[in-house]
Parts: structure tokens; sequence; C-alpha cells
């Protein structure tokens, strides 16, 4: 079967971004419905923030787009990447999804200095 025969419009916005997270639907596997959102298993040793970075092109989607992303178990070697779709950058925490940069400014409220660098 298809996927986006039975996906609703917010699971196929969800997929789109998939689609552009692993550089083409070629690359996708496969999508299964999870509740209102849908979910992947990819191997884990492919999501890091710089040499393969998956991970980091994940979260910056993520937030650009309005999506809420959870890792979640995804088999032996592998990780459940789960999307749901959020419809505002305002309102309940169920709701709303933050930009990259208001992450950013509560990132660094929390933790206001980075790290040093290495010399």
């Amino acid at each position: 079967m298809m996927a986006d025969q039975w996906m609703t419009e917010d699971q196929r916005y969800c997929y789109e971004m998939l689609c552009d997270w692993l550089c083409g639907a070629h690359h996708v596997p496969t999508v299964k419905p999870f509740g209102s959102g849908i979910k992947v298993s990819v191997w884990s040793s492919r999501l890091s923030t710089f040499d393969f970075d998956q991970l980091t092109r994940l979260v910056l989607l993520a937030h650009d787009r309005c999506v809420r992303v959870e890792l979640a178990n995804g088999g032996p070697r592998r990780t459940g990447v789960v999307l749901h779709r959020r419809h505002a950058r305002e309102g309940c925490i169920a709701q709303r999804h933050p930009t990259i940069e208001e992450a950013l400014t509560l990132h660094r409220m929390r933790w206001p200095t980075p790290l040093p660098e290495a010399s």
C-alpha cells in the first residue's frame, strides 16, 4: 500500500519533512501511522550533530516547520523517529512548537555560557 493512501494532511506534511531530512523519498524507510503522526525506524549510527549531521538537520527542520520530533525505540541498532505536526508557535505546550531562535534563547537562559574553546 502506498503511504499517501492512508495519510492525513498532517501526516503527509510530516512525511514531506522526512523526505527533505533524508534527501529524497527514495531514502525514507517504511512509514507507519503513530497516533495523529507518523513513525519511521532509522539506523542509529547516522544520528549525530556534525560529521553525520542527520540529528542536527532533523532538529533544525522540526523547528522551522513546526513539527514535534520524538526519538523512540526503533528495534536493534535502530532509532524510531516520531513526528507530529503542530499548528501554532504560541499556546499550550501540547499544541505549539517554538522556532529554533526561541528554543536557543530558552537554552541560553538555562545554560548562559557555552564551554570555552579548547586551545
